[in-house]
């Protein structure tokens, strides 16, 4: 059994046979590492929870945000729960209905109305009322229409096609609500199979890098480019915890030994990681994920800048890598939009 961390700031350390010296500053490089999570995490929620309103109410796909009450013309196909949609083009002109057992983008979740908030001359909602509507509201949708529920956490976030000016006019009020899994900054990414037998865990496959704008995580991209996190292993805490959600702190003294077995067998060596100057992290599962079934979290190595935020590292930690002290040119990717490649 490894020998447990000596203070919470160490639990998430590389190697626990270093020098005190050593230790101490790997210690710190984690801490200001889970501070910076904490916080680029919430920039992202936030960011993206407030972007994803795509399709846009004033631009929908034809058909499906343009169910009539009076006088809007008829749409151009149903999607009822259950059906599978995907397009290629930033404005799904070319959406298409899809078997759930090949690539879609959205899987659509039922209908619900608002009426009750809107009547029949209330304005056209602001975007930040749209996606406080649908937030809500399709939420509510998939937690039906999924057998085990939701996991807030998870892979997959809720989405709609909304009703267009037009329709709204003529007294459209329904929201047609969908399934999708975004990146990091708010991509839409493929998925195959219907969620409900889908692992919901938020997790990539080992070996994936997630790209870098400025000091923030971005899309993933192949290793050999600047990135801010490679993914080194993915840890399955079931294997340890089969009754109820294990607390945090449990999670951690299982997680320390899995993820530093995984990276040394990753990278080629105990130490490897850390002679590089990356540090070793990892996330927890949430009890409301655990109730849903989620039970899966990535292992990761990072680095960071001394001013905070994540360093641009080139290269995968197998291999030779080097490490900028100054921040990624920042990007601007478009949220809601078909992501190239895999997630």
């Amino acid at each position: 059994m490894a020998e447990p961390p000596e203070s919470p700031s160490e639990q998430n350390s590389g190697d626990k046979n270093s020098s005190r010296g050593d230790r101490s500053r790997q210690g710190a490089a984690n801490a200001r590492l889970v501070m910076i999570m904490a916080v680029i995490g919430a920039l992202l929620v936030f960011t993206v929870a407030a972007l994803l309103n795509w399709p846009s109410a004033e631009n929908p796909p034809p058909g499906l945000a343009q169910k009539p009450t009076t006088t809007a013309p008829p749409p151009d196909f149903e999607a009822p729960a259950g059906t599978c949609l995907n397009w290629t083009q930033d404005d799904a002109s070319d959406i298409s209905e899809v078997p759930c057992s090949e690539p879609h983008l959205f899987e659509m979740t039922g209908t619900t109305e608002v009426w009750a908030r809107f009547g029949p001359d209330a304005e056209f909602p602001s975007t930040e009322v749209f996606n406080e509507i649908k937030t809500k509201r399709c939420a509510d949708v998939a937690r039906q229409y999924l057998r085990n529920g939701l996991d807030p956490n998870g892979r997959f976030e809720v989405s709609a096609f909304l009703p267009s000016k037009r329709s709204w006019s003529d007294g459209d009020r329904t929201l047609h609500c969908a399934l999708q899994q975004p990146g990091p900054v708010g991509q839409l990414y493929r998925f195959t199979g219907k969620v409900d037998s889908l692992d919901q865990s938020d997790i990539y496959d080992v070996g994936t890098c997630l790209g870098i704008s400025g000091s923030a995580v971005s899309s993933p991209v192949e290793c050999s480019k600047p990135h801010s996190v490679e993914m080194t292993g993915v840890a399955d805490l079931s294997q340890k915890f089969e009754d109820g959600h294990p607390a945090t702190e449990k999670q951690d003294e299982f997680l320390l030994t899995t993820c530093q077995e995984q990276l040394a067998d990753y990278a080629g060596g105990k130490n490897v990681a850390e002679d590089k100057g990356l540090s070793l992290y990892w996330d927890n599962v949430s009890k409301e994920s655990w109730q849903v079934g989620s039970r899966k979290v990535n292992c990761k190595v990072a680095a960071t800048l001394d001013d905070g935020g994540f360093a641009p590292v080139t290269g995968s930690v197998t291999g030779e890598i080097s490490i900028s002290d100054q921040p990624a040119p920042e990007k601007t990717p478009q949220p809601g939009v078909p992501a190239d490649g895999q997630r």
